[in-house]
């Protein structure tokens, strides 16, 4: 009976990221939010025994039955608590969003039965889906939508984003390299994630001096992470250096900063 929950620790703090900035920054806070965190997280668990069945379609295994029925708990329990905002809360603007995640998670699980759910385009897409947590949770939780809830799911999306990049440098591209003896070649190596991060800058820039309500003050919730991504190109990870959870307590404790960030941007700002 132990219900089967998603290995991807990043996974669980980019849901609740999202979701928790969404429901703390709005101007009201209703009961109904509770009942959207659950139907969040129960649709959130529901894509892995989905997973592993797209995985394991030609194997079947003695686990296969354990995984339906959690598929149909979780679905179950997405259904009852999603539909009862819908229908008796009236948050009709669920049902959208409900459609593009699913079929979001359609789109991923397409992916995972070509073996490309790790790809870039695989793991941004699930960003961006787990993003949709902060507008939905402001909308939930105060029953009305302003440009800061928008605002949350693309400033979580620019920056869960790049950690994709930042992984991919630490983990499967350094180590796999013989260490540049040039500070000039280490950071033509992480061109790619040093670049996303330029052009984060570039679409905040864009959108500062198109809109009054996004402050100059936005560039600080990025510059800690640009600062550890810089850092990590000059600092190269060779095999026997890499320490995983040692970089994931880094990407977590980041992200409490960004989230901090964000919180005192939005308040003070």
């Amino acid at each position: 009976m132990k219900p089967p929950l998603p290995r991807e620790h990043g996974a669980w703090v980019m849901l609740f990221t999202p979701l928790t900035l969404g429901w703390l920054l709005a101007p009201v806070w209703q009961a109904q939010i509770s009942l959207f965190f659950v139907a969040s997280l129960s649709f959130f668990l529901l894509r892995h025994p989905l997973t592993v069945f797209v995985k394991r379609w030609n194997r079947p295994s003695k686990d296969w039955q354990y995984l339906q029925r959690w598929a149909v708990i979780y679905g179950g329990i997405t259904v009852i608590s999603g539909g009862w905002l819908v229908f008796i809360n009236q948050f009709w603007w669920l049902l959208p969003a409900a459609l593009l995640g699913g079929l979001l998670l359609l789109f991923n699980l397409w992916l995972v039965s070509k073996r490309q759910d790790m790809s870039v385009v695989g793991e941004l897409t699930g960003i961006f889906g787990l993003a949709m947590g902060a507008p939905m949770a402001y909308y939930v939780s105060s029953g009305q939508f302003a440009p800061l809830a928008f605002l949350l799911w693309l400033i979580n999306f620019l920056y869960f984003g790049g950690t994709v990049f930042y992984v991919k440098l630490k983990v499967r591209q350094q180590p796999r390299l013989p260490e540049p003896e040039s500070v000039l070649d280490r950071f033509l190596q992480a061109k790619v994630c040093l670049g996303y991060q330029l052009l984060v800058f570039a679409i905040l820039t864009v959108l500062i001096l198109q809109n009054d309500f996004l402050v100059w003050g936005t560039y600080l919730i990025f510059v800690p992470a640009t600062l550890k991504m810089v850092w990590g190109a000059w600092q190269w990870q060779d095999k026997k250096s890499l320490n995983l959870k040692r970089l994931g307590m880094i990407e977590l404790v980041h992200t409490f900063i960004f989230a901090g960030l964000v919180w005192a941007v939005a308040i003070y700002g």
